[in-house]
């Protein structure tokens, strides 16, 4: 099997970027559906969405690591107020109204040290996967390539 196509295990094929962003989103939401219960998001939703990004980034083919590392911060963004829309927060003002909009961004900005902490471990396993437990080998010039800083001039 290709370099480009392994997950983290040399013997497991790598996931394609877009299912490792519905694995996130999926054992993220499976958070957000315990945290139901208790009419707030809390300690499921932050263990939920720490370990579907640390899975995403060491389930996604080598390729496409890149979509793992970006995706918590965009994944949060889109995720938490949505959860909040969905659950009615703010539901009483006028839409788009200040009040609505403060209900909704305040719970995004309280979890914002958890996308920052996910963030930087997942961006740290991806360079870990990129450059040091997966480095590109290098291919060798094809034949008739071989250009000098000479040739390189004219």
């Amino acid at each position: 099997m290709p370099a480009e196509d392994r997950s983290v295990l040399s013997s497991l094929r790598g996931l394609p970027a877009w299912t490792a962003v519905l694995l996130a989103a999926a054992i993220s939401l499976t958070g957000v559906a315990i945290d139901s219960l208790s009419g707030e998001l809390g300690a499921a939703f932050t263990v939920a969405f720490f370990v579907g990004c640390v899975l995403a980034v060491l389930a996604v083919a080598r390729r496409s690591v890149f979509v793992a590392g970006v995706q918590p911060p965009i994944m949060m963004a889109v995720l938490v107020p949505l959860v909040y829309v969905i659950a009615g927060v703010g539901a009483g003002a006028e839409l788009f109204s200040r009040s609505q909009i403060v209900a909704i961004a305040l719970p995004l900005a309280t979890r914002f040290p958890l996308m920052i902490a996910t963030t930087v471990v997942v961006v740290a396993l991806a360079l870990i996967r990129a450059f040091i437990l997966e480095p590109r080998t290098s291919r060798p010039a094809p034949r008739g390539a071989r250009y000098t800083a000479s040739h390189a001039r004219r």
